[in-house]
């Protein structure tokens, strides 16, 4: 794991008995150094976030689930029906899978936008530049310290850099007060209790109905008369592992 992954994961994973190898460079470095190691070991298959199709085609199956779960709810996705998924996004393999998965399952009837935070939008300069995993964060002069830490990722997946490139209809980024503020207000009104990085989409709907990329969007895609019986769906993952003392520090943040 990366030096700056929050103490309480660490913590969790030692008192499992798992051995945590921490690594003061970024989450790339942390991966890098466990692939060389993995590789040494002829029993060891290697599953990351950045190269693995294994993870990748495990998280696509999150479509048929959901496909699944929104017709047991009568909810409808086709042309006039638009599906519109926010998911945060770090190197890439969580958020990418599920898009690709979902691009299968509902073809041009889905669209869905990565969520990263303004201090590491990897992915988002990756796309922007097309040159993938090849730029970093810190090439822009990006300090890549956020405290979703689920996403402070300073180099995109190739892998799936490439593969969004025709497939992901945008991305954003979002402030880390901003990230504390709507985890804040999704308690209090919704009851959730997540992680700072599981926030990071739902930013999503503000930005397309009020920001002017946001709009020209829907413009583009002759959208605007069907977002009345459209779905917005916010990948929010995290939460139940976090240690109620630390919840209670993230609710107090600003």
């Amino acid at each position: 794991m990366s030096a700056d992954a929050k103490q309480w994961k660490k913590d969790k994973l030692r008192n499992l008995g798992v051995i945590v190898k921490e690594y003061e460079d970024d989450y790339s470095k942390a991966v890098e150094e466990g692939r060389k190691e993995a590789s040494l070991d002829p029993n060891c298959h290697f599953i990351d976030d950045e190269n693995s199709k294994d993870l990748l085609l495990g998280y696509a199956t999150a479509a048929t689930r959901l496909k699944n779960q929104l017709k047991g709810m009568s909810i409808s996705v086709d042309e006039d029906h638009p599906l519109f998924v926010y998911l945060p996004c770090g190197v890439g393999g969580g958020p990418g899978g599920i898009t690709y998965g979902l691009k299968l399952a509902f073809e041009n009837d889905v669209h869905c936008f990565f969520a990263e935070p303004t201090h590491s939008p990897c992915m988002l300069l990756g796309l922007a530049t097309e040159l993938h995993d090849k730029v970093s964060v810190q090439d822009f002069g990006i300090d890549n310290k956020t405290e979703a830490d689920g996403l402070a990722v300073g180099r995109s997946s190739e892998l799936v850099s490439s593969m969004m490139t025709s497939i992901l209809s945008g991305s954003y980024t979002i402030q880390d007060k901003r990230l504390f503020d709507l985890l804040r207000e999704l308690a209090e009104t919704e009851g959730y209790y997540l992680e700072p990085s599981a926030l990071a989409g739902v930013y999503g709907p503000v930005q397309l109905f009020s920001s002017e990329e946001g709009k020209q969007y829907l413009k583009d895609q002759k959208l605007q008369e069907k977002m009345k019986q459209s779905t917005h769906i916010i990948w929010a993952t995290g939460g139940s592992m976090v240690p109620k003392v630390m919840m209670e520090e993230y609710l107090t943040k600003s």
